[in-house]
């Protein structure tokens, strides 16, 4: 049995919900609740599941895996077919390209800073910081349209690789999406990466993990 530890509103658990979705493979949800993720560290689903105590985590028959690049890397790896109803462009075959690995790994580590910044500056809001130090969130802001900046000369209107649906489009357009979501930083006017995120917001894996408020 295939168990995936989640959120319906982590973007890193929709990552692999959406790649789990691309390959046809069958797994049951397992919801965590705010305490769960909240309580002690050494007890719990930190110490049966994911010592890191986040989501999501995918228990694969027994295999246990966590951290959402990790578990995208190990499912392209292990079950590289694709479904005869998969959409089209066809899901990339592995994290990065072996010809491009570097640039691509790059690439990557922008988009995650990108969420990173997202996420700790909707904490800081949350907890009143952003009253207290408004410096941090301006800081932060430019880091997010620094890096944006950065990968609008890396995008082209049809992804990051023309004729795949890339690991690196997928991340960043769940990253985009939850910035929208969460109403944390703006970052449309590019033209490449504005049309990016048309060409492939309407992937149907995408729509149906779209994040909700409710969840």
């Amino acid at each position: 049995m295939r168990t995936l530890y989640m959120s319906l509103a982590s973007p890193y658990t929709r990552k692999v919900r959406v790649v789990l979705a691309e390959k046809g493979l069958e797994h049951a949800d397992r919801l965590l609740t705010n305490r769960e993720l909240s309580g002690p560290l050494l007890t719990g689903y930190a110490a049966t599941v994911n010592p890191c105590g986040r989501i999501p985590a995918l228990d694969d028959n027994g295999r246990v895996l966590f951290e959402s690049n990790v578990i995208v890397d190990y499912l392209l790896t292990q079950y590289p077919d694709l479904p005869p109803n998969a959409p089209k462009p066809p899901l990339a075959r592995s994290l990065v390209r072996p010809e491009q690995r570097w640039e691509d790994w790059e690439t990557l580590s922008g988009i995650e800073t990108v969420l990173d910044c997202g996420i700790t500056t909707r904490r800081v809001i949350q907890a009143g910081g952003a009253t207290l130090d408004p410096a941090y969130r301006a800081k932060e802001y430019d880091r997010v349209q620094s890096v944006l900046d950065w990968l609008e000369q890396r995008a082209t209107p049809e992804g990051f690789v023309p004729g795949q649906f890339s690991i690196m489009d997928l991340n960043l357009v769940i990253t985009l999406q939850w910035l929208d979501f969460r109403k944390v930083f703006e970052w449309r006017g590019r033209p490449n990466i504005d049309r990016l995120m048309a060409f492939h917001q309407s992937r149907p894996t995408l729509v149906a993990t779209v994040p909700r408020l409710d969840a």
